[in-house]
């Protein structure tokens, strides 16, 4: 009996030891497992916050995907405008270089016409120095045409806007227009353009725009010898008619000849 008696105390004490060791363990397991709950649940609650953080930013980001893609569709349609008004200023630029091509090339057959009208006013002035009475009407009926249709022409050429000056056609009546100048370099050494019958006037490549006037004297020179002296008895804008002194002249007077001014 004792012995079992032994034997069922020892088997109690390690029972009861076997028991605490158990309790202990439960309770360092429990323990941890606290933590780990702990440790977890801030894990989780850092990661919602996270998530939270990761929802504002995508939802910024989506945000701004919306404006960029906005901006985007606007700066479209502005190329495409801007493309447009692009396309419709070539065509406004070639349209104005066609027009301005048009009044160049107008332009340039009216001053055509304007020199070939001058030549012929010029011709028939010098016809009439010498002609009959008859031909002396005619001619000024003739000049009185040409200076009309000088005038014409001029005013058709200022209202193509071109901006080309023409000058201003010479009076019928004949009169010397006033210098508008003082005399220019060219009266130094200015082309004789015609000469009349029996070297009675010449014609000078000279105009109102280098400031001649009416009673100026010139020489008539050929080679560097002066061959007559000539008296301004006619000026008009771009030539001028010189009476030729007679006792002056020591050799023939040919186009081509120098005119130069006198003192």
């Amino acid at each position: 009996m004792k012995s079992l008696t032994l034997v069922l105390c020892i088997l109690a004490l390690l029972g009861s030891a076997a028991s605490g060791y158990f309790w202990w363990q439960i309770g360092e397991t429990k323990t941890q497992l606290q933590a780990d709950l702990s440790s977890a649940n801030n894990r989780a609650e850092t990661l919602q916050a996270d998530l939270t953080q990761t929802k504002s930013t995508l939802e910024q980001r989506q945000a701004q995907l919306a404006e960029v893609d906005a901006d985007r569709a606007e700066a479209r349609r502005n190329l495409t405008a801007a493309e447009a008004r692009n396309v419709q200023m070539n065509r406004e630029l070639d349209t104005a270089k066609r027009t301005l091509a048009s009044k160049e090339e107008a332009e340039r057959k009216l001053n055509a016409d304007l020199d070939q009208l001058r030549r012929e006013l010029v011709q028939t002035r010098l016809a009439a120095q010498v002609g009959s009475p008859d031909e002396l009407a005619n001619a000024r009926q003739t000049i009185a045409s040409l200076e009309s249709r000088i005038a014409e022409l001029q005013t058709s050429s200022a209202a193509g806007g071109t901006g080309t000056a023409v000058s201003r056609p010479a009076s019928a009546s004949g009169q010397a227009a006033a210098p508008a100048a003082p005399l220019s370099e060219r009266t130094a050494a200015a082309k004789v353009a015609r000469v009349g019958s029996r070297n009675a006037f010449v014609v000078l490549e000279l105009g109102a725009e280098d400031g001649i006037q009416v009673g100026n004297r010139f020489a008539i020179t050929r080679d560097g010898e002066t061959i007559a002296q000539s008296v301004i008895s006619e000026v008009k804008d771009t030539f001028a008619i010189a009476q030729v002194v007679p006792t002056s002249i020591r050799s023939t007077l040919r186009a081509g000849d120098t005119a130069s001014y006198q003192n």
